[in-house]
């Protein structure tokens, strides 16, 4: 996916492994404010794509590949993402169950004042999460909430419905365990989690087709590979790799899907991240 505009100067030389500036603090007051009445002003600027149109344009928000960078070592609660350590796009911030608010907010861009893309909040005595985004416009509510369901064992895997395409028709996702190509190719951990779009037609706007090509690889049971992420190694101020492929990268499941194909990914990692802390205690 194209970077936004104002991130498309050239990109530090500088090796993966500087750390990201040091962080803003907000002062601004709306980062009080409950999840739904911040993400309200993001509405029409970040979800513009979820409402029908046919400008074939879409305003990218996120790199087609990009990492998670921390000053901490991981041991914060302060992230940026971007393509490089010293070239923040995003901060994200992550809360204990005990704050009242989200467990993973990502903000719209790299300081704590910047309005929020969308939060995460685990279900307790559950493994799966309630994604909070803008509401959608013309849909009269204050928030748009959006269940990660959890299914199986183990690792099992996390399913999601979102609108996708031009139209905004709804479709399902689901991020499943790997040790695939995919994940290799991100350079990280051997193990990491891939992104099946589950339906196999083309999205809503793309065209009519008994059967869609989005591009991306496939899966084992022949469905499209839409994002994959894997943990970073052998480095302390990288933690996480992500990558669009297929569809994913070309914009047509649009940018409404795109948050939440992040904030699903982020939700993940923070509970792995979690887990791995509790163990070592």
């Amino acid at each position: 996916m194209g970077r936004p505009e104002e991130a498309s100067g050239a990109l530090s030389k500088q090796g993966d492994d500087v750390p990201p500036p040091p962080y803003q603090e907000s002062s601004d007051a709306t980062s009080s404010q409950p999840l739904h009445q911040q993400v309200r002003s993001t509405q029409n600027a970040n979800f513009s794509a979820a409402q029908p149109q046919q400008q074939a344009y879409i305003n990218r928000q996120f790199p087609g590949k990009f990492s998670m960078y921390s000053q901490s070592g991981g041991f914060g609660t302060t992230y940026y993402l971007g393509e490089h350590g010293s070239h923040p796009l995003y901060i994200v911030k992550t809360h204990t169950g005990w704050s009242g608010s989200p467990d993973v907010v990502l903000h719209s861009g790299p300081s704590e004042s910047s309005p929020p893309l969308a939060g995460v909040s685990a279900n307790t005595l559950s493994r799966s999460a309630t994604v909070e985004l803008p509401p959608l416009p013309g849909s009269g509510r204050t928030a748009a909430e959006e269940p990660l369901a959890f299914s199986g064992f183990s690792h099992g895997t996390f399913t999601f419905s979102i609108e996708v395409g031009s139209v905004g028709r709804r479709e399902s996702f689901e991020w499943r365990h790997s040790h695939g190509n995919e994940v290799d190719s991100l350079g990280g951990s051997s193990s990491g989690w891939k992104l099946v779009r589950l339906a196999t037609d083309a999205p809503g706007g793309q065209g009519k087709g008994s059967h869609f090509v989005g591009g991306g690889p496939q899966s084992s049971d022949a469905k499209e590979v839409v994002a994959v992420w894997s943990n970073a190694r052998m480095s302390m101020s990288k933690l996480f790799n992500f990558q669009f492929l297929g569809s994913g990268v070309t914009g047509a499941l649009g940018e409404r899907w795109a948050v939440m194909a992040v904030i699903t990914a982020l939700r993940i990692w923070d509970k792995e991240r979690k887990a791995r802390s509790a163990a070592a205690a």
